[in-house]
Formats: structure tokens, sequence, C-alpha cells
């Protein structure tokens, strides 16, 4: 251990970036230890730990609006962040500041003492910390990968939710969903409550659950929603019809709906039909005020499932333009990720194709992704590439006119590389 600790929050995280010698390191031996030393593991608020392929950020979203307008004080851990590593923790949507960062860093590294700890542990530990310190009412945990191991899975949970169980991150979860749904399993709790969001959950999770004798929902069994028109019906012990569409997937709300269920609060349905409807988060389906021509769209969309529902929403939005409505894509993703697969599933709403170079840990290359989108289904033809997304971006601009539609996905690199670069 050095003598003189960080000062500033950039020069933390450069030190926790250095400390160990993988970014992910799964298994909760090192962590542990420490979270028991500082007493981080048993909270008196309520925590809800949220794993899943897809889905862990919005339904936290929308668990964390009703719960705010429902008058309780939440706090939430997310991860990865867009912009700024502050963005991370919230408490009651505020971020807290680099100052109380700094300060929960430097008891960590007081406290790991000679233990190695992985950024993403050492960055769970010090939101843990302050979330203790916050004393909120609830507190909502978003898994970082996979669940069984990851760091966050070191607390104690009241509630355990699954949102989606697909194929992702295959070279530490493995390639198939039932190797995948044991991994998410490992948030279960013996006795408590889970929330499976997931429609077709694998028997590797079923079993799970079965074995530690949770009181577990299934979505589609115990908890169902329906869509009609612009609204939509949740029936789970109760019925709630009426609600208005949320720009974030149903599935989710939904989700959400039964994880309320479960915490057996009576929150007026009033209060939770406008929680809803108010739910937003960055880079899902984010509509930006920027000075492009047209409208523009920012989605974190990395994978298959996920490119399948941004195909669904932007059907959506096309159906509500012109027909003279074209769609530019901006495309940057990880060299790790399902790239075919995603093309897969975008590329038949998709006009023009743009790719780009992700100038990143695992980004990969514009020239690997157009050899991924030359094998996809209904490629348009041929693909651009572009070095950086400022270059792509100012090619774009040039072309579209005031119906069509810009949308920029991939990677939350993608997303905050643009931002950066707008802003900038």
């Amino acid at each position: 251990m050095h003598n003189k600790n960080p000062e500033t929050l950039p020069q933390w995280l450069a030190y926790i970036e250095k400390l160990h010698p993988s970014e992910i390191e799964l298994g909760l031996t090192r962590i542990n230890k420490v979270a028991t030393d500082l007493q981080l593991v048993d909270f008196d608020a309520k925590v809800i730990t949220v794993g899943g392929t897809n889905g862990k950020g919005t339904t936290c979203a929308f668990l964390e609006e009703i719960l705010i307008q429902a008058g309780y004080k939440v706090g939430v851990y997310s991860s990865p962040h867009i912009q700024r590593y502050s963005e991370r923790l919230r408490i009651n949507k505020q971020e807290l500041s680099e100052q109380a960062h700094c300060q929960a860093f430097s008891v960590i590294e007081k406290a790991r003492a000679e233990t190695s700890l992985s950024y993403f542990e050492y960055a769970t530990l010090g939101c843990l910390y302050l979330l203790k310190q916050a004393q909120c009412d609830y507190i909502l945990l978003e898994v970082g990968l996979g669940g069984r191991l990851d760091a966050t899975n070191v607390v104690e949970s009241d509630i355990s939710v699954i949102t989606t169980v697909d194929i992702d991150h295959v070279d530490w979860l493995g390639d198939d969903r039932e190797k995948i749904g044991f991994e998410k399993a490992g948030i279960f709790r013996a006795g408590k409550a889970v929330i499976c969001g997931e429609l077709n959950p694998p028997l590797s999770l079923q079993n799970y659950a079965t074995k530690l004798d949770c009181a577990i929902s299934y979505a589609g069994k115990d908890f169902s929603y329906q869509v009609t028109g612009e609204q939509w019906n949740w029936y789970g012990k109760q019925v709630i019809e009426g609600i208005r569409l949320p720009l974030l997937p149903v599935q989710n709300a939904s989700t959400a709906l039964a994880v309320i269920e479960a915490l057996q609060l009576d929150i007026e349905s009033k209060v939770l039909k406008e929680a809803i409807e108010n739910a937003s988060l960055a880079g899902r389906l984010q509509k930006l005020s920027t000075g492009a021509p047209c409208d523009l769209y920012l989605d974190v969309a990395h994978n298959p499932q996920s490119a399948k529902y941004l195909a669904s929403q932007l059907q959506i939005i096309k159906s509500r333009k012109s027909k003279e409505c074209k769609v530019y894509a901006i495309i940057g993703m990880l060299a790790d990720k399902d790239m075919n697969g995603t093309f897969n599933q975008i590329n038949s709403e998709i006009d023009f194709c743009n790719l780009i170079t992700l100038d990143c840990y695992r980004g990969a290359s514009a020239a690997l992704l157009l050899e991924n989108y030359k094998h996809s289904k209904n490629a348009q033809g041929s693909a651009d590439c572009f070095e950086n997304i400022a270059a792509a971006y100012k090619s774009v601009v040039n072309k579209a006119s005031a119906s069509d539609i810009i949308v920029i996905f991939g990677s939350f690199h993608t997303v905050s590389d643009f931002l950066n670069f707008s802003q900038g």
C-alpha cells in the first residue's frame, strides 16, 4: 500500500484501475472479506438486487420512480456509467459529489489492506459504503455481470429480480441459456422473494429457486400485462388498467410492478401509473435536442435481444412520421459482442448504416463490424465506415432531412462518445 492516497476522483479512478491485473475478475472471496470488515453485507434498508441480461437499468428506473413518488428514500447503484463515474450512484435521483466518492475510496483503501480488488469490486464497495451512510428506505443494486460471482452479490438482499435471460458475455458466463440461467440465479436467497420477468426461464433457474425454497413469481404465470393501443393493463394479485405506454420497455415496467406487489406496499394506482409514465433513463431511447436536422435517438442496445426491442421502437417512431422517413444508424460495438446477431435483429429498420471504430478496451474496428454486417440478414447494401463518431455524425447530418431519424447505438461507449463529442 502506498503512503499517500490520491486526492481527486480522476486520480482515484486511475489508481483503482491499476490495482488489479484484470478489470473484471469474478469471485466473492476478496470483496467479501472487505465488505464484512466494513459491515457492508447487511443493511437496515430493504435491498432489491436486479440481475438479468437486458432491462436491469430500466427495471431499476421504474422501481426508483415508483418508490420515490410513494415518499420513500431510494438509493440506486448501477453500472457502467455513460459520462461520469458519479452516475453509478443515485440517492433520490441525485448524484453524490466527487468528494463523497473520494472519501468512500479512502475508507475502502484503508480497510482492504493487502487484499487486491478489481475496479468493479472497488467501485461497488465505495458505493455500498455511501449507501450505508445515506440511510435509505430502499436500495436497488444492479448486478454488473452474471450474478452468482458478481461483486453486488456480497449483499444480503430481500428480493431478487431477474429481468431477462439471453446470451451475452459468452467469455464469462458460457454460451447457452441453461449455464447463464444458473449464473443469474446465484443472486437468489433461501426463503426470500424472487421476481422473474423472463417469459421463458431456463430450467437451471427454476430448479435453483425450488432448491432454495424461494417465493418466486413468474412473468406470464403469476403476473402479466396486455397492451391495447397506446395503453396497457397489468395483472397480478391486483389489476391496474389504463396505464399509458412508457418510453422504456413495458416488460420491465410489468416486472417492477410485480416487485412492488411482493413488497406488499399499499401505493395508489394513480401514483403507480404516473411513476411508470415518467420513468426515464439516460441512453435508453433517449431523444436529444442537438443541432441535427432531424430527430436523434441514443440507445445502449448492444446484443440481439436489446437490438430487437430497439427495432420494434423504431418501427413505432417511423409509423408516426411521413412515408419519406429514412433511418440513419451510427453503430459502434465491442469486439466480444454478437455483432452479426445484433444486425440480424435491426437491419430491416435501418436505411443507411454507418459503422464506427470504438477506441476503447475491447472496441471493435469499423472494418470488423463491416465483415459482420455483410453476412447479416437484410443488410441494406453497403455500409459506410468511419474512424470515429464525429466523422460519422458529420457525414450523416449532411445527408439527413427533417423527416428522417438518426439513431446511435451499439454500446455504452458509443453513447458516451457521442455525448462527449456533441457537448464538447
